[in-house]
């Protein structure tokens, strides 16, 4: 079993898609109206590592709300610690306020730079890079 795709609400689905698309390397595959679920505006969007978002439409989330449970994020990974910066100095241009950079930190035996973007309505992005790890880069075990 793989993962499928993950599900993200939006009070704006094509702002989030829009995000997506210009800033992190997502290719819009779909959108339009639900024929399933709860009826809305929805959209598909796929990475270049082939992971996948649908986004579907909520109710507008009231000023200083929240959509999502403290905490809740989705991480993306850069190739290296260079790309976190630039990233970050391309939403700061964007004007999207990423949050400061954490530069050094250890976490499971590596190396993190990282930082966080609101996206929206609550949702926050992880832009990441990390140094290799034996406990984070180890070959999976498939039973």
């Amino acid at each position: 079993m793989r993962l499928n795709h993950i599900n993200l609400c939006a009070s704006d689905v094509t702002a989030l898609t829009d995000k997506l698309v210009a800033h992190f390397g997502y290719r819009l595959i779909d959108s339009g109206r639900s024929s399933f679920g709860p009826a809305g505006d929805f959209a598909a969007v796929v990475g270049k590592d082939g992971s996948e978002f649908v986004i579907t439409q909520i109710d507008p989330v009231p000023e200083g709300g929240s959509a999502y449970p403290e905490g809740f994020h989705f991480g993306l990974i850069q190739d290296s610690r260079a790309a976190v910066y630039d990233k970050h100095a391309e939403l700061v241009a964007a004007g999207l306020n990423p949050g400061d950079i954490s530069d050094g930190f250890q976490v499971c035996g590596a190396t993190w730079t990282a930082f966080y973007c609101p996206l929206g309505d609550g949702l926050e992005v992880e832009v990441n890079y990390r140094t290799p790890s034996a406990l984070l880069d180890a070959p999976l075990l498939l039973a």
